[in-house]
């Protein structure tokens, strides 16, 4: 796992994961005040519409799906094994649920979250419920019509050796909980995102919930809150694709728009551009100079000084410095400059490339591999008396951007003080054309 991508997980995980954590502590410690049964049964349907409301109008099946499967463990749980297996009679049957759902469900959340979402939503969503449906259907059928063959494969401790008795689950169901956890995080690690960990907090508290079953309101309101999260996870992925530009992972111009309205006093704002994008465009082709832009970004996203990079536009990238002076900012965003132009990105000759994902793999790093690089240039201004607000500071900016760009590309430039000096060049390698 990248750097980069753990950064970008943290703080997506904050939130549900403090929300699912003092969940469970409040319920443990018992902090929270009596609640009627009638209030504790109503919180999670309620809770239930709102984010499955949520998921359709943004067209989330996944996390759609996610909602339905622990509405159905609520519903499994409370009203169908907890009563019979509070009956007096010998009956196969509650156990057999619970290891049922118990197994199938950590399955379907796994095979839910690596089914991607490419039909229209209602065709997807059709496809999903018949798919779990027939499964968990079938697993019933079974189940009514061999009881003692079903509690033979799903209740039996098959292999004591790796079974934990403290954890009040049978062993098939342990597993296949631990199993779609990793393969579900892993795929988190790889690709972070609020939809999915929404789903691996989602299913991680139903692992916790169900050994819970006979307490009095941990399933009811550890439901509320599971269901919450899926909302959460719902609107924040939909303010990141409002707000942050996909192709490189920074935040977009409506987020630069955002962070320009709170700004203090003392700021200043550099302005780049990479140096002949359309020519090496029309030379290597729009997937080599997307991977540009990706290298570009990820650079600029590490520049110091309390930067922050955006994306403008195009080839275009802003970075803003709160309180900082234009000066104080050149030597970071030269840093980030040298980075950029001495940073060699290796060209892929989609002619010769193996079809086959594996044998392209095997022959990586044989035979000699042809690399460019590519150049940016900058202009920074800070707030002052004759640049008062953002956007003229970015005017600025931009001008100072022209000058580097006529200057030879390549390089950083200061805007000047309209009242003192000429702008102000700072010196840098011969530019790669």
């Amino acid at each position: 796992m990248s750097l980069d991508s753990l950064k970008a997980l943290v703080p997506i995980l904050l939130v549900p994961l403090t929300l699912a954590l003092g969940m469970g502590a409040a319920i443990q410690g018992e902090w929270l005040p009596p609640l009627s049964q009638g209030l504790l049964e109503t919180l999670p349907w309620l809770m239930g519409v709102l984010a499955g409301v949520l998921a359709l109008i943004y067209g989330r099946t996944r996390t759609l799906i996610a909602v339905i499967l622990v509405l159905a463990v609520y519903l499994g749980s409370m009203f169908q094994i907890r009563p019979m297996a509070m009956t007096p009679e010998t009956d196969l049957m509650p156990a057999l649920g619970y290891a049922l759902m118990t197994l199938l469900v950590p399955l379907a959340f796994m095979a839910n979250a690596l089914w991607t979402e490419r039909h229209h939503l209602m065709v997807d969503l059709l496809l999903r419920l018949g798919v779990f449906g027939i499964v968990a259907g079938m697993a019933l059928l079974i189940a009514a019509g061999h009881p003692e063959g079903m509690a033979r494969v799903v209740l039996t401790t098959h292999w004591p050796a790796v079974h934990w008795d403290g954890y009040k689950m049978p062993q098939l169901a342990f597993w296949s909980l631990l199993v779609s956890l990793g393969v579900m995080g892993f795929c988190l690690m790889r690709h972070p995102g609020p939809q999915g960990i929404g789903q691996w907090i989602a299913l991680a508290g139903i692992g916790w919930m169900l050994p819970q079953l006979f307490h009095p309101y941990a399933v009811p309101l550890f439901t509320t809150t599971l269901l919450l999260i899926l909302a959460i996870a719902v609107v924040h992925e939909s303010f990141q694709m409002a707000f942050r530009d996909d192709l490189t992972g920074l935040p977009g111009r409506r987020a630069l728009n955002e962070r320009l309205q709170r700004l203090g006093r003392r700021y200043a704002i550099a302005m780049t551009d990479v140096d002949h994008f359309k020519k090496f465009n029309d030379t290597y082709g729009h997937d080599l100079g997307d991977q540009v832009l990706r290298v570009v970004a990820a650079q600029l996203r590490r520049v110091g000084g309390g930067g922050r990079a955006y994306r403008y536009g195009g080839e275009e990238f802003t970075i803003v410095f709160p309180g900082r002076t234009a000066a104080q900012c050149v030597t970071h965003l030269e840093a980030v400059r040298k980075a950029i132009e001495t940073y060699q990105i290796a060209i892929r000759d989609t002619r010769t490339r193996p079809d086959n994902h594996r044998d392209g793999k095997t022959q990586r790093g044989r035979g000699k591999v042809s690399t460019v690089s590519v150049t940016i240039s900058m202009g920074v201004a800070e707030r002052t008396a004759d640049y008062p607000d953002p956007e003229q500071v970015i005017k600025a900016a931009d001008q100072a951007l022209y000058s580097a760009k006529a200057g030879g590309r390549n390089q950083v430039c200061v805007a000047p003080d309209p009242r003192l000096a000429l702008p102000t060049i700072t010196d840098a390698s011969n530019p790669l054309r």
